[in-house]
């Protein structure tokens, strides 16, 4: 039988994957703000964000209105552009 390691248990689906994004300083001061605020690191507040995000849009387009909330999205975009 093999011993037990002590350290970090193996993880099933480890977060192995790195994407990179390009922002603007006055957005990595605001994302340091609110990830300060929140209590957790930049890295598990866009994560949060991102998936939470990501859910909501497959929840969408499962009951078939991804369509509709798109075009409510751009709706708003142009009105405050106005």
């Amino acid at each position: 039988m093999a011993e037990n390691k002590a350290g970090r248990p193996i993880e099933e689906n480890p977060r192995n994957v790195q994407i990179k994004i390009k922002v603007t300083e006055d957005e990595a001061k605001r994302i340091d703000e609110l990830a300060n605020k929140m209590g957790m690191n930049k890295s598990r507040l866009i994560r949060n964000l991102l998936l939470g995000n990501l859910e909501d849009a497959e929840f969408f387009q499962k009951v078939g209105i991804l369509p509709l909330v798109k075009n409510l999205v751009a709706f708003k975009d142009k009105l405050k552009g106005i």
